[in-house]
């Protein structure tokens, strides 16, 4: 643990620290940059250049932590497993069970908030509409939209806290993930349909880049789980995602914005917490630890058992069978005979 201990500390106490900075950035932009009765911006204001180069101090702090950010990879032959599916994986971890149980909790505070606003909006449509003097707006339709993609992504962010803190069996992390980058597709809309009136930047740059940072990372996240894992991006975008989230809380947003900026800070933290240990020991647990062993045995090729064959055996040797030259008297006779005659003819 020794090994892994610092980075993960480093990655917390660097985004905390960029975060605050920029918290503080905002506040001194918000009390001097904004005069007049309309709240227009002073231009070249230092403020304003100050909040810029600390946005991009913070960005490139981040990527340079996760360049350096050391990765076990695991083997090529899990790759049909889950190569990926364990690096959030934290069991028995107390501190992410309770931010992400922090976080489920925080988005689902805002469904009643925002359903109420988009309800009342509705109402205030429907009015005008009746009397013929609707000129255009926000209706609320996508108000009540974000409230359920909310209560959706509560429940997806409640799953993987649970999953990650007891995972004994095969867990659907990439979906969980996928239910909070869907709330915040309705969460840009909804935001930029808000501010796309508003003639000054300042006003709402900050909330769309908190939301684009938090939608990328919940999507990131489900990638880990898929064949898309891309852990580096994924620190930097939950660095970033903390980051931004807390220079819009600045701003003082609206109650159920201010939840689901909480909700996603808090995931956030909660991948910084847990996702650089993992990366740098990747865990093995309940069936992830037979899944190693099964996907190491289907990459070895398969050999056909042969049956076994008797030794081979030299043939015995055959005893050697004499000829037996003695001739019968009948025979020894006849040859004498031939013999004499031979010798007859050679006298003549």
């Amino acid at each position: 643990m020794r090994g892994k201990k610092p980075y993960q500390i480093l990655w917390l106490i660097c985004t905390l620290a960029l975060a605050g900075l920029a918290t503080g950035v905002r506040l001194w932009q918000e009390s001097t940059v904004f005069e007049g009765d309309f709240g227009l911006p002073v231009r070249g204001a230092t403020a304003s250049v100050a909040m810029v180069c600390v946005l991009v101090m913070a960005a490139a702090v981040l990527c340079i932590l996760a360049a350096r950010q050391p990765i076990v990879r695991p083997p090529r032959a899990q790759v049909r497993g889950r190569r990926w599916a364990m690096s959030f994986f934290a069991t028995g971890d107390l501190v992410f069970l309770a931010l992400m149980w922090f976080s489920a909790f925080s988005a689902l505070a805002a469904v009643p908030m925002l359903f109420g606003q988009g309800r009342a909006l509705w109402k205030a449509y429907q009015v005008a509409l009746a009397m013929k003097t609707w000129q255009g707006g926000d209706n609320g339709v996508l108000s009540m939209v974000t409230a359920v993609l909310a209560l959706l992504a509560f429940f997806g962010l409640l799953q993987i806290g649970r999953d990650g803190y007891h995972p004994g069996r095969r867990s659907r992390g990439g979906f969980w993930a996928a239910l909070p980058a869907c709330a915040g597709c309705g969460w840009l809309l909804n935001t930029y349909r808000n501010c796309a009136a508003d003639p000054v930047l300042w006003d709402y740059v900050p909330l769309l880049l908190a939301v684009i940072a938090g939608m990328l990372m919940y999507t990131d996240w489900a990638g880990m789980s898929c064949a898309a894992a891309r852990p580096r991006r994924t620190l930097w975008l939950a660095g970033m995602t903390v980051v931004c989230s807390w220079v819009a809380l600045a701003s003082s947003p609206d109650t159920g914005t201010a939840m689901l900026l909480i909700s996603q800070s808090a995931a956030a933290l909660a991948a910084l917490w847990r996702l650089p240990i993992n990366l740098q020991n990747p865990p093995k647990v309940g069936w992830e630890g037979n899944l190693d062993t099964c996907s190491i045995q289907d990459s070895e090729p398969q050999v056909e058992p042969q049956e076994p064959q008797p030794p081979l055996t030299q043939p015995e040797p055959q005893p050697r069978v004499e000829e037996d030259w003695t001739w019968s008297r009948e025979e020894s006779q006849a040859m004498n005979c031939t013999g004499e005659n031979k010798e007859e003819d050679t006298h003549v």
